[in-house]
């Protein structure tokens, strides 16, 4: 009995050390939450006004515009750029990424990985190319970084390198919904940029609106991109702070399941040295 009480200690006192620490890294993922979160509201406002701005080109000049940007190429790579984590203890937000992406990048050729688990993932499971170059992105949230990836992917899209360019991310609905997503960059379609707002049709554009479009597309890119990784990013720390807050509530609930078997244990110890005492008293 008193073997059994001492394990129940040790075990008590095991589940209490990894309870701390879930608790601390739920305040962390907590803090981060809510710096990224605010990043995220803090970019809004001029993604939309660009995302408008290309919505208001295409809604005026229809069918007129001549832009690479706007044609589908018949030849080159597609291309994917998928957002995952580099730490984990973050419930389903990768292994749900991971499905999204077996579902439609089936015919890639090459993904481009930001996030750690995802550059091993595919490394192991993907038979195209991976390129790992901007795996620490997700940490360091760099936009200079962003500017030099839609650089490239502009450049190989003119030269009818890559075929189509295409973003799978994590969507923050709310701290407990995320939603994956498949977003298609380039071709840039009028449909993909629909916006609540009526724009005048005698808007002009100087010099043209291909010029202006030419020059508003990579901005676009760089804001949409941007705005995915924080968005995924915030909804990693949404996760993890889940996950771990779980972890914690679970540890409670274990310790006052072993505190009860404790005081069980302890109480049939008593009794019995109670009833030894009880008979030998009444032996003598």
């Amino acid at each position: 009995m008193a073997g059994q009480m001492q394990a129940i200690k040790r075990r008590i006192k095991s589940i209490e050390s990894t309870k701390k620490i879930t608790r601390a890294m739920e305040l962390v993922a907590s803090s981060k939450l809510s710096k990224t979160r605010n990043q995220l509201n803090d970019m809004k406002p001029y993604y939309t006004q660009v995302k408008d701005t290309c919505a208001q080109i295409l809604s005026s000049a229809g069918n007129d515009i001549d832009s690479p940007y706007l044609v589908l190429n018949d030849k080159g790579e597609d291309v994917y750029i998928v957002i995952t984590s580099t730490l984990g203890l973050c419930g389903g937000y990768n292994s749900n990424i991971f499905k999204q992406v077996e579902a439609s990048v089936n015919d890639a050729k090459k993904i481009i990985a930001i996030g750690n688990k995802g550059l091993n993932q595919f490394k192991k499971h993907f038979k195209g190319e991976v390129d790992g170059t901007y795996a620490d992105l997700n940490t360091t949230l760099d936009f200079r970084s962003v500017v030099r990836l839609v650089a490239s992917l502009l450049e190989g899209y003119k030269k009818k390198e890559i075929k189509s360019i295409h973003i799978v991310y994590t969507e923050y609905v709310n701290d407990l919904t995320f939603v994956p997503r498949d977003v298609t960059l380039l071709p840039l379609k009028a449909e993909d940029l629909v916006s609540d707002k009526k724009f005048h049709k005698d808007t002009l554009f100087e010099p043209s609106p291909e010029s202006v479009l030419g020059s508003l597309i990579p901005m676009y890119l760089q804001a949409v991109i941007y705005g995915y990784l924080i968005e995924s990013v915030t909804a990693e720390n949404a996760s993890r702070r889940t996950s771990m807050k779980n972890a914690t509530d679970n540890a409670n609930e274990l310790t006052d399941e072993l505190l009860l078997k404790y005081n069980q244990a302890r109480q049939s110890a008593i009794t019995s040295e109670v009833s030894e005492i009880v008979a030998g008293a009444n032996a003598q």
